[in-house]
């Protein structure tokens, strides 16, 4: 279990929730997310992000461009907080506070 600002993932269930209200999250998406919260703090290179999340898939780089924007637009909804860092032609960091629980 993974828990960041307001948020809980659990990555057993395939969850993430919010102030313990479940957000419903596509597979792909949530699997983004995961590579990332697992990285918490650490560079994600898009190929190996790409390699985790789709393994047995060839897939552009605008899929993976697409998550980030979806996961984006729903973990900040109207905050300040900031939760995902573009490293510009390399890959992405998740920078909120992770703590395992």
């Amino acid at each position: 279990m993974y828990e960041f600002g307001p948020f809980r993932m659990d990555p057993q269930e395939y969850v993430l929730s919010r102030d313990g209200k479940i957000i419903p999250l596509a597979p792909k998406l949530f699997e983004t997310l995961l590579v990332l919260v697992q990285n918490s703090g650490h560079l994600v290179d898009k190929d190996e992000m790409l390699r985790r999340v789709w393994p047995d898939s060839f897939v552009e780089e605008g899929n993976l461009t697409k998550n980030i924007f979806l996961l984006r637009k729903l973990l900040e909804n109207g905050h300040d907080a900031a939760y995902i860092e573009t490293v510009p032609k390399r890959g992405y960091r998740f920078v909120g506070s992770v703590k395992v629980a």
